[in-house]
């Protein structure tokens, strides 16, 4: 019976040994009853000798030798110089007797420490493209502004510069044919022009064509969202310039659609060019928003005026 008790122990002690967690197990006074191999390993590197004492580990790990380090993010935890990680865990547990042991156990978590360091490395990577992103998302929506802002303030200039020419044209006598009502529906374009600043592109076109006089007539189906209002752009610079150069009384914009975008062809009524068109200011606004884009835009001078743009479907 002996030696069967014996037989026994033995077996659970080599099934305690072949633990992979270090484990070990001290009475109420603090001495070493029953500790496993992992365990004794580690006492090795602590102290260079067998644990016999609680205190001893508690100095130690309180205190580690060199080669040892204590990880400050993690609370009793420490690396070996194997380079493994260890958690260190002390409790107390009561036997079926009632009697009171301390437990003082070891896990390896070099896994998990190398898991959460790459974790650690890829929140950090995460958090710096969001932070980009945001910056990008402001810098685009800040570009936006600015050229709304552009388009706004070319033309309002490109309509009081019309304005002041004809008016200092008339005071000098150099334009033929134009009378007071002419001067006076060009300064009401311009204020006009100031009250409907936020309002669409169709809108301001209308707006404009009411207080100039000038009948707008559009031929095939309006683009939607972005082309429209690039096609209403167009017009407002076309109609801008019929005013200024052509005396025009009817603008025309005729609008085809193909599997790619829509090509609209805008006239005039007015007189024709004398000589070839020379873009700046609007026309030049125009082109540049055009084509950054995606578009195209050509201005025929001969034998009439003619603007031509290709916008794609957006």
């Amino acid at each position: 019976m002996r030696r069967l008790r014996r037989f026994g122990f033995n077996r659970i002690k080599e099934g305690f040994d072949q633990l992979p967690t270090a484990i070990c197990f001290f009475d109420s006074r603090g001495s070493i009853v029953l500790c496993n191999r992992q365990m004794y390993r580690l006492s090795h590197y602590l102290f260079e000798s067998d644990m016999q004492y609680l205190g001893e580990v508690e100095r130690a790990l309180a205190t580690p030798p060199e080669g040892i380090l204590q990880l400050s993010n993690m609370e009793g935890t420490y690396r070996f110089p194997d380079n493994t990680i260890w958690q260190f865990e002390k409790t107390e547990v009561t036997d079926r007797y009632g009697e009171t042991y301390i437990q003082l156990t070891a896990a390896d978590v070099t896994e998990l420490c190398h898991v959460l360091g790459l974790l650690f490395v890829e929140n950090k990577k995460l958090a710096e493209d969001e932070e980009h992103l945001q910056r990008l998302s402001e810098n685009v929506e800040k570009i936006a502004r600015e050229k709304e802002l552009l388009t706004a303030k070319s033309a309002m200039h490109d309509n009081l510069a019309a304005s002041i020419i004809v008016m200092k044209q008339y005071l000098s006598g150099d334009f033929g044919g134009i009378d007071v009502e002419t001067v006076l529906r060009e300064w009401e374009k311009n204020i006009v022009f100031r009250e409907v600043e936020h309002l669409s592109e169709k809108e301001k076109l209308f707006a404009s064509a009411r207080s100039s006089g000038v009948l707008v007539q559009i031929e095939g189906k309006e683009p939607p969202g972005k082309a429209a209002e690039m096609m209403y752009a167009a017009m407002q610079v076309c109609l801008n310039n019929a005013l200024q150069y052509a005396r025009a009384t009817e603008l025309e914009a005729n609008v085809f659609e193909n599997e790619t975008g829509y090509t609209v062809m805008i006239y005039n009524n007015g007189q024709p060019p004398e000589r070839e068109i020379r873009e700046g200011g609007g026309l030049t606004n125009l082109r540049h928003r055009i084509e950054t884009e995606g578009g195209r835009m050509l201005v025929q001078s001969f034998p009439e005026f003619a603007l031509v743009i290709e916008i794609p479907k957006i």
